[in-house]
């Protein structure tokens, strides 16, 4: 039997045990947003690819070599964002045999990838074999080579760049100042939805990762929330990046959903890297529902963080 796959990390397994909300490749096509993309604001290389993986443990482990599984989140092709050749969400004529190509190119065993965390790399990922879907997507058994703590809510990503994150990395844990103030705004955003005062008080944190995004030396904060309506299933979800304002903190984005069973959905925080060279790291989050996934690039702009790329993932 092969791996379980698209879970959605210790914490949410936890919370989540006897419901059906993991991606279970199972019956009937779940809908989820359309997938969009769009152009990197710049300086991406002309008409290379370049790759962008999610590098997911679904345990925490001591082992730097412990096994992980690697799924392509975008490809940048001639200053595009693009989507992995999932056949499954494809409606290309030739959309099996450009899954095939991939799987046969970049899933090959031993390929390695560059590991990149917090923006900088961080060791490698070498792929150990291609896994069999149950129903749509394209992931890897791979193992990684690095000292970043993986596992659970902790993600990392994987390039084959030789350019994206050469810098040093910069994610850390939030100190506890940081966790009050981001969840004093992820309060005052849950408020601000009518959510019953009763309710705020059941706020739980799926993962806060403090991040500095611009390399002003200074964090920002990227945390997603969720509160429990029924036992076992979140239905308020939000997602934060909160700036640094003075001695406190100021959300920038604020995206919010409600919903539950087949109307669920979660954002939470894969990890940032600097993807069009502009010195402002774009951040990449995971995007789970009730029997599918996909992936977001969120970019910086004059008039704030916005959705550049919709896309990847897998589902049935």
């Amino acid at each position: 039997m092969r791996p379980t796959r698209h879970r959605l990390g210790a914490l949410a397994l936890t919370l989540l045990l006897s419901c059906a909300l993991i991606p279970s490749r199972g019956a009937s096509q779940t809908k989820r947003p359309s997938a969009t993309s769009s152009s990197p604001s710049s300086r991406a290389a002309g008409g290379q690819r370049t790759l962008v993986f999610a590098v997911i443990k679904y345990e925490a482990a001591e082992s730097p070599a412990a096994e992980v599984q690697i799924e392509p989140i975008t490809m940048v092709v001639g200053g595009r964002f693009t989507e992995p050749p999932v056949a499954g969400l494809s409606e290309a004529a030739d959309a099996e045999r450009n899954e095939k190509s991939f799987i046969a190119e970049y899933f090959r065993p031993g390929r390695t990838y560059r590991l990149l965390f917090g923006g900088g790399e961080a060791g490698k990922v070498t792929v150990k074999q291609y896994l069999e879907p149950g129903c749509v997507g394209l992931v890897a058994s791979a193992t990684a080579d690095t000292q970043a703590k993986l596992g659970g809510e902790v993600l990392a990503l994987a390039t084959d760049s030789d350019a994206l994150g050469r810098g040093k990395g910069t994610r850390r844990a939030p100190t506890a100042e940081e966790r009050a103030a981001a969840l004093a705004l992820a309060r005052t955003l849950f408020r601000s939805k009518r959510v019953a005062p009763s309710a705020l008080e059941k706020i739980k944190t799926n993962n806060l990762t403090a991040i500095d995004l611009d390399a002003d030396g200074r964090a920002e904060l990227v945390g997603s929330y969720f509160i429990e309506m029924q036992p076992h299933f979140p239905q308020h979800t939000a997602l934060l990046i909160a700036e640094p304002r003075g001695a406190s903190f100021a959300a920038t984005l604020s995206w919010y959903h409600f919903g539950s069973e087949e109307n669920f959905e979660l954002r939470r925080l894969v990890d940032a890297v600097d993807l069009d060279g502009d010195g402002v790291s774009e951040v990449i989050a995971g995007g789970s529902y009730y029997e599918s996934n996909d992936y977001f690039v969120y970019q910086r702009t004059p008039t704030g963080w916005r959705v550049v790329y919709q896309g990847g993932g897998g589902g049935c």
